[in-house]
């Protein structure tokens, strides 16, 4: 009898394991698709605008190497839209043109910063809305998505999870669009626009 009520005890343990797997298919997102990035741009005293320098840490450090006390300028911050060569007549003792030929030959150098693209099948809903441009994007094709008082159980899934769960509203268009401007967004950021 003791054998028998073991046998039972098993039995449902096996099948309480298999209904919770089954439920847990069903209701757990799925992993994250890959994450896709872009590569960085490409740097030179020539084309590359002062303020995409200064962002760039490697750049600003070969910046700093080759023109030390450039980045203290006071007027630097109305110069970021235009380049090295644009600014050497107003610096020609600190920006000369053996100081920014060996600047150029190290920009060069540089493989510039990669940028991940997010897409609505790879990152998580928390990545979305700590980063102020990919939400906004968002924002514009599910209004008041980020503002959505519940929306912190959603951080660990994706959108494209999240779809089970409102298709009507989270489309596959919807999906589609955002992954666009997501897409452009990373292009953006990695200086390929």
């Amino acid at each position: 009898m003791a054998r028998r009520k073991v046998k039972i005890i098993v039995g449902v343990v096996a099948v309480l394991v298999a209904v919770l797997a089954v439920l847990a298919y069903q209701f757990m997102p799925p992993p994250p698709e890959p994450t896709v990035t872009l590569g960085g741009k490409s740097y030179s005293v020539a084309e590359s605008t002062l303020g995409e320098l200064l962002d760039y840490d490697e750049a600003a450090a070969v910046l700093d190497k080759h023109f030390p006390g450039l980045a203290d300028i006071r007027q630097l911050n109305v110069a970021r839209p235009l380049t090295l060569e644009d600014i050497q007549p107003y610096y020609p003792e600190l920006i000369t043109d053996d100081k920014l030929a060996a600047a150029d030959a190290e920009l060069q150098e540089l493989e510039g910063s990669s940028v991940v693209v997010y897409t609505t099948g790879s990152t998580l809903v928390g990545v979305i809305l700590d980063d102020p441009e990919a939400r906004a994007i968002v924002d514009k094709h599910l209004p008041g998505f980020s503002t959505e008082p519940r929306i912190d159980q959603g951080r660990g899934f994706t959108l494209n999870f999240m779809q089970k769960f409102d298709p009507d509203t989270i489309t596959d268009e919807v999906l589609a669009n955002i992954n666009a401007d997501f897409k452009e967004l990373a292009e953006s950021r990695a200086g390929a626009q």
